[in-house]
Formats: C-alpha cells, structure tokens, sequence
C-alpha cells in the first residue's frame, strides 16, 4: 500500500487503490448518518467483497444505524463501533463525510495507513490522502456508482439497494435541486440491477417509528413563522424526546419547509451536553446558501441543506438565524 499526499483523485484512482491487495479497507461514515452514509458504506463494501477485499465497516454510533434503515442490513452484516486496531495497515475509506471532525472525537484517520475520502459537499475539508469530491452529484451513493464501475464490479441488487436509498434520500425523492440527468440515469441503472423503487418508497417512507411522528407534532404544534412567513423554526426540547419515547427527528425539517410561502427551516434540537443544541437548516432556493449560515458556527453541508451544533440559547440563536435568512433572502430577491 502506497500512502499519497494529499490530493484529487479520479473515481478510476480511487478504485484502483481500493483494489491493491494490502488496502484492507475499512469503511467509515460521519456522526448522526443519514440514508446516504449508511447506503453508501454497505453499497461499497459489499462491491469491494464481491471483487475479493477483506472489508470492514465502522462507526463511531452506537447503534451505528438508524431504526429506519436497519432494513438495508444483511443477515449478519455487522457495523463495528471501533476501527480496527491494525488501521496503520489499511486503507481508511471515508464516506458522505466533509470534514475529519465529524468522524471520531479522536483523529483515528491519522492512525491510517491511508485515507481515501469520497464524498460530495461543497465544503469537504479534503482531509485524505486520496479526495474524490464531487459536488455536482446528488449523494455520496451517486459518487460511487463511477467507482464501482471503474472497479469493474458488476452491480447486483445486493450492491444497488442500499446505494438507492442513499440517492433517494438525500435527493428528497427526486425532488431537490441537486437531482439531475445523471442522477436519474445512475437511478435507472440500480433499478436494473434489482431495486424495487415501490417497497423502497414504502420500508422508507411509509414505515414511521411512533416517536417521530409524535416529534413531528410537538415540532409543528410550536413552530414559529419568520421573516415575514417566508422562514419557520421550531424547537424540540429533551423533555419531548421523553415524551414521545426517542429522539428520532429524521424528515421533520423538510416537512417544515413544505409549508406554503416557507423558503427557509430551522429544526433546533437539544443534544448533547446540557445547553447544546443541533441545528438543521433548510431552504427551497438553493441561492439561499444554508451552508454558509452553517460554517458560521462550525458547521456545513450544501447550500439547501446545512447543520450545526451551538450553545446559544434557542431564542438568542432563532433571532440570529432569522437575521442571517434575511440577508440571503433579500441578495436572493436582488439577484433575480
């Protein structure tokens, strides 16, 4: 295994070096994964075992999966919660990951023999060895259907299953700015492969655990309209997490935002320490770049969708996030 400086590789570089026969890779993914982190470590490990490579999954989550998605586990499929402790020999495979600090607490990439980052963010940190960033695309998953070409893996339903959830999720069904004619023709190729899109649309979206959906209404039951109804905010608070048995608020955000004459959300919830709270952010307009409102307190992410942690105080923090919208809300109308 050959470690690189720092530096852009092409989805055929990054498959190769996946490919050698010492890489052993380890595939990791950020905090908090979503579809696309979770679809995208099983749909490349299950190519890079299908071409003969001893792989590894970890995650520093436990349970490294969400409920919702557990149903993209094989029998048997395990997620460790700690990376091996012969990482110095492998090849670390970041996934949907912008920056080193959203991996570990500990920098266990510097323990790496190399790290190979494959993501698609705007704002990845570029922190491999080898970076395969490509923000045009839609997801992570849409990213690594080049590599699994390039490393000549034929795609099974096995391999596109898990990628599909990745695309379909991060592209809001389709729906969002980021979809594209590539992203509908990477679709159509997992469907060939075997992807039902109809039971996925359901194990996916129809298949609601109790306590995000009672999250859902104490979100919406106290959310607050902004900038002149063009923003909507709400705060869950721990005591509501206790109340509806969990702390599952996957979607809540965008439900948000689907509100009529809406262009920005923000879902703010208490996590963490006492007095941390996460903030997601939203927006219709693309040109209402989240992401930057987000790298203001440490955060990232794409312009329509964008998170951090802060310890403001929900209302102080509501107020600034209802100036910064403004801003943007008001270069955006200037723009057009």
């Amino acid at each position: 295994m050959t470690a690189s400086a720092g530096r852009a590789a092409t989805a055929a570089e990054v498959a190769a070096a996946l490919l050698e026969p010492d890489a052993r890779p380890v595939i990791a993914a950020h905090h908090n994964p979503d579809g696309d982190a979770i679809g995208s470590m099983l749909g490349l490990a299950r190519a890079l075992a299908a071409a003969g490579q001893d792989v590894t999954l970890a995650h520093p989550d436990v349970p490294a999966v969400p409920v919702d998605l557990e149903f993209l586990l094989a029998p048997g499929e395990e997620i460790l919660p700690a990376v091996p402790g012969d990482l110095s020999e492998r090849t670390f495979v970041t996934v949907d990951c912008a920056s080193e600090q959203r991996l570990w607490h500990d920098p266990v990439h510097e323990r790496a023999g190399r790290v190979v980052n494959i993501d698609h963010h705007q704002d990845n940190t570029r922190f491999g060895d080898l970076n395969l960033i490509v923000p045009h695309a839609s997801s992570t998953a849409e990213v690594l259907m080049a590599v699994i070409e390039a490393a000549g893996v034929p795609l099974t339903a096995e391999i596109a299953v898990p990628l599909y959830a990745g695309m379909v999720t991060d592209t809001g069904r389709f729906s969002y700015g980021n979809t594209s004619a590539a992203t509908h023709r990477a679709a159509a190729a997992l469907l060939e492969a075997g992807v039902d899109p109809a039971e996925m649309t359901r194990l996916l979206y129809e298949d609601q655990p109790r306590d995000r959906l009672m999250l859902l209404g104490a979100a919406l039951g106290r959310a607050r309209t902004l900038a002149d109804g063009r923003m909507m905010a709400s705060v869950l608070t721990r005591d509501d997490f206790v109340a509806a048995g969990g702390d599952d608020s996957e979607g809540i955000v965008e439900v948000m935002r689907s509100g009529h004459g809406v262009e920005v959300a923000a879902l703010v919830r208490e996590s963490g320490p006492e007095g941390s709270y996460r903030v997601s952010l939203r927006s219709v307009d693309p040109e209402v770049d989240m992401s930057a409102i987000a790298r203001q307190e440490g955060g990232g992410g794409h312009r329509a969708a964008a998170g951090f942690s802060t310890t403001r105080p929900p209302d102080d923090l509501i107020a600034w996030l209802e100036r910064c919208v403004l801003e943007r809300l008001g270069a955006a109308t200037v723009r057009e």
